[in-house]
């Protein structure tokens, strides 16, 4: 006999009763085939997207990507130097040094800002596809086609990585850059000494960093009022990266002071002359392994950047940019200079140690290439079990 049918028979549930708990049975069946659906769904989902960061890993240090099969995206965002490059301008694939030194790619995911010179390029995998489609620099020598082709004759390598990604093994330029964000993406970490302090662990710093912080939070230097928020990258006052000029050069024109013409930042974007050496504030985290420093890596020392903020603008007096930054017509009004003892600016460069993130090897073992080296290097070790590189056909 059927359960519900022995149910009715010897209980005393009347007709309603029994039909009221047949619903309610059906009901809950529902809603626990609903949970495991979900739950499936969800497992799948978050399978794909470990998927798509995979496919990004190979796609972000694949050569196959340039034109000349000689870099890829590695060759500047080096996860060994903290996703960036010690170099302070790195050369496009035609040799020509480019303008700005190389952001790390470290919580780039969080800006709401993507370029460091122009406004235009407000989504992650917009900024992805830009250096691989620019043609001024000529940074990679991309098309969409040409990826797209190389990929589909590695097939072998690359079908079974778009087939985990996306469900099926169709390679697209748009799933490509889509999982190419999804790596960039997962390259994040605010785990600092810095950041423990401030959830209250007060044993995270020395007296000797938390007198740093305590300067750097001043209003005499007023490091603040353009590195706020969580990544020390915000304007205070409107919770925003923003693009300011700094000081960094002053070259007398016409009795005006510029920057150089070919670096001056959001002025070229824009035409107006307002905008002249505008470039977006940096995130602090990390800063100390990301050197050299300024939009164009002219900074070799933090002490340096110490120094011109103090005086309210860098002095050059040798060479082709010779000027004082300090006279920039352009500049933002908070960079007045300070006064600042050689202790306190020691005091300083040891509250920015602070900010290193701690778990950085972790995250270099997750980014690092799956590929052997293109050229081999006698101080590097070979990753086990790397695949061979691509190589581009000599003319």
């Amino acid at each position: 006999m059927k359960p519900c049918v022995t149910l009715l028979l010897y209980s005393p549930f009347s007709l309603d009763n029994f039909l009221m708990f047949k619903s309610l049975s059906f009901i809950s069946i529902a809603l626990l085939s609903a949970v495991h659906s979900a739950h499936s769904e969800t497992s799948v989902s978050t399978a794909s997207a470990q998927d798509k960061i995979e496919l990004g890993r190979y796609l972000f240090h694949d050569v196959r990507l340039s034109l000349k099969g000689n870099r890829s995206c590695a060759l500047c965002h080096n996860p060994d130097i903290h996703w960036t490059n010690s170099f302070n301008k790195v050369p496009d694939i035609q040799g020509d040094i480019s303008r700005l030194n190389t952001p790390s790619l470290l919580n780039v995911a969080d800006s709401n800002n993507f370029t460091v010179s122009t406004y235009n390029v407000r989504d992650l995998e917009s900024a992805v596809s830009r250096p691989l489609l620019s043609t001024a620099p000529l940074e990679m020598g991309a098309t969409p086609s040409m990826v797209v082709n190389r990929l589909q004759d590695a097939k072998t390598l690359y079908a079974p990585l778009f087939q985990d990604a996306y469900g099926d093994n169709k390679i697209t330029y748009k799933r490509a850059t889509q999982a190419l964000a999804a790596f960039t993406a997962s390259i994040t970490s605010m785990e600092t000494r810095y950041h423990r302090f401030k959830q209250g662990e007060r044993t995270a710093l020395t007296e000797k960093e938390r007198r740093g912080l305590a300067l750097f939070e001043s209003d005499r230097l007023n490091c603040t009022s353009c590195h706020a928020g969580e990544q020390l990258n915000l304007t205070k006052a409107s919770q925003h990266v923003e693009h300011y000029n700094v000081g960094l050069y002053g070259i007398h024109t016409n009795g005006e002071y510029f920057y150089p013409s070919s670096e001056n930042g959001l002025r070229k974007t824009t035409g107006t002359k307002g905008d002249d050496g505008k470039y977006r504030t940096p995130s602090l985290i990390n800063v100390t392994n990301t050197g050299p420093w300024g939009h164009d890596g002219s900074y070799l020392s933090l002490m340096a950047v110490i120094e011109s903020y103090a005086r309210g603008g860098r002095k050059i007096s040798l060479g082709a940019n010779v000027g004082d930054g300090k006279l920039s017509f352009a500049k933002h009004p908070s960079i007045q200079g300070f006064t600042i003892t050689e202790d306190e600016k020691s005091d300083l460069i040891a509250f920015l140690e602070t900010l290193t993130i701690e778990n950085f090897e972790q995250l270099k073992a997750q980014t690092q290439s799956p590929f052997c080296q293109l050229i081999k290097l006698k101080n590097r070790t070979e990753l086990p079990n790397c695949i061979e590189p691509y190589r581009a056909a000599t003319e």
